[in-house]
């Protein structure tokens, strides 16, 4: 049982994210205050907070789960992040940050029109809902197991606790309490893994050595075969293309981003995430190769319970409250983020638009939509993930991975062409979605296939028919493309500072980035082979 000293760690650190979201909010008057901190904060702790909702509980908890059983296969799924980033920082967030707009799917609007807009508001909700949700369902089960309380009682409590700050301070408190989230999260991930190395009496060399024979550090599978899972190709082309999605035109990133103080240093916090984001992720998965070595390979009912059996086990008194306000930092910190930012797109691409036409809705309004959202949030966990067996990380990869590709052909069409147009573009989404489940349900292709899938439909349809359905040309509609972006800020000979972050600029930010990305596969090859 759960020791009183440990219930008092984490009754500090809930209150201490609770402290966090007054004191940020006092000074919130507006919706930019809200949603975009007044586009006003420092770039470190933006960098921190894009990595932590990433590095969520379900990576915690279900990551060295997976790695347990897969060996270190499942982090080829991150290889691509750090060349997604590299194309937000040259193209995508330049233009979306010199627009001004509080929700990316403004952009959409501005470019495309209403209906190209309606689908990636939709598949922004679905993808956020299925997430957020198996974020919430993680912390939940390992207090059940700890505690024993019914999981109806536990799921309402953690959603409001993360609803409360959210809703109190907005992104302000978002950005401040995912900071401080990550140094927990990371803090917890070590303790488990000294803990482990001492109760096997071997050091980490050793430990890696005998995970290394049993080939749990294998990580580049070459296979050509498109069922398999994790593969170099599948989780370079499939993979590239989902984060591609998610940290270029999805609003939880994108959001983050938009509150820095400059473009500069929007740039400069997505640098560090890159690093910070594949790092801890590689870090979580190798405790999965080292938990293997420590159990001796027993087998597990199911693998979410590799970690929770090793925490309520093996973790001293004390320590345990420590690792616990670890999973509630890293749920929390995916939580929120998501929270606000289904917000910030409910309020200002449906309920503005729809029902307050004139004028800024209030910020009670916002509230009491997040307020709604978290209903519909626990609705979504007591259906979709009681008794899930599989890796919570594989089942909602598998569930978001038709949307992915879709939302990001639809977008790269609106950013990268002058001719895709508001019908040709929303049909292309509709025959990508529903063309890319056929095609993964017919040939039985792994999930990490299904967003270049479903983006390759979206585009070659999207395109065809978006010339076919000829729209009048609309001049200030292609000024919101990448490549008009760029014609317009050389014509305005923006002095050398602005250049280096204009779209298709490529400076000192992407070329770290990128030789970050290659640096991995010259690792992983070092260590395989």
């Amino acid at each position: 049982m759960i020791s009183t000293l440990d219930v008092v760690v984490i009754i500090a650190y809930l209150s201490l994210m609770l402290l966090i979201g007054y004191c940020s909010g006092k000074k919130n008057e507006t919706q930019e205050d809200y949603f975009l901190a007044g586009r006003s904060m420092p770039w470190v702790p933006i960098a921190l907070s894009v990595a932590a909702t990433m590095i969520s509980a379900n990576g915690f908890i279900g990551g060295p789960g997976w790695a347990y059983q897969s060996g270190m296969y499942p982090f080829m799924v991150n290889v691509a992040v750090p060349l997604a980033i590299v194309f937000a920082l040259s193209v995508t967030t330049p233009v979306i940050y010199r627009m001004g707009v509080t929700s990316v799917y403004q952009y959409m609007d501005k470019r495309l029109g209403k209906y190209s807009k309606a689908l990636a508001i939709m598949q922004f909700f679905v993808n956020s809902i299925i997430q957020i949700s198996s974020m919430v369902y993680i912390p939940v089960l390992i207090i059940q197991s700890i505690t024993g309380w019914s999981f109806q009682v536990l799921v309402p409590i953690v959603v409001v606790i993360a609803l409360a700050y959210t809703m109190i301070g907005g992104i302000k408190a978002v950005i401040w309490t995912d900071s401080i989230q990550m140094v927990i999260v990371v803090g917890a991930v070590f303790l488990v893994i000294g803990t482990a190395l001492k109760g096997s009496g071997m050091g980490l060399m050793e430990t890696l050595g005998v995970a290394a024979e049993a080939g749990k550090l294998n990580t580049l599978d070459f296979s050509l075969d498109i069922t398999r899972e994790n593969t170099f190709w599948a989780t370079l082309i499939g993979g590239g293309m989902m984060w591609i999605r998610y940290f270029c035109f999805d609003q939880a990133q994108v959001q983050r981003v938009l509150t820095a103080k400059s473009l500069k240093s929007a740039k400069n916090s997505f640098v560090v995430s890159a690093f910070v984001m594949n790092i801890v992720y590689f870090i979580m998965l190798l405790v999965g190769a080292i938990l293997f070595v420590f159990y001796a390979g027993k087998p597990f009912e199911t693998s979410n319970e590799i970690m929770i059996t090793f925490i309520l086990h093996e973790m001293p008194k004390g320590v345990i409250g420590l690792i616990i306000a670890g999973v509630f930092a890293a749920a929390m910190s995916s939580v929120d983020s998501m929270l606000n930012s289904m917000t910030a797109v409910f309020t200002k691409d449906v309920y503005e638009p729809l029902f307050h036409k004139e004028k800024e809705a209030s910020l009670k309004v916002s509230m009491v939509i997040s307020a709604v959202i978290g209903v519909i949030m626990v609705a979504v966990i007591f259906i979709g993930f009681n008794g899930t067996a599989k890796s919570i990380l594989d089942v909602v990869g598998k569930y978001i991975s038709y949307f992915a590709g879709p939302a990001a052909g639809a977008f790269l069409l609106a950013m990268f062409t002058y001719k895709a147009n508001d019908k040709g573009v929303a049909i292309g989404f509709i025959t990508g979605l529903v063309g890319g489940y056929i095609i993964a349900s017919v040939y039985h292709v792994n999930w990490l296939w299904n967003p270049f899938i479903g983006a390759a439909i979206t585009m070659i349809v999207g395109y065809v028919l978006s010339i076919l359905l000829r729209e009048e040309e609309n001049a200030e509609k292609e000024q919101y493309t990448a490549w008009g972006m760029r014609k317009i800020l050389l014509k305005e000979k923006q002095n050398g500072e602005e250049k280096s972050v204009m779209p298709f600029s490529f400076g000192i930010h992407e070329g770290v980035v990128l030789a970050f990305f290659v640096i991995q596969y010259i690792i992983f090859y070092i260590i395989q082979y």
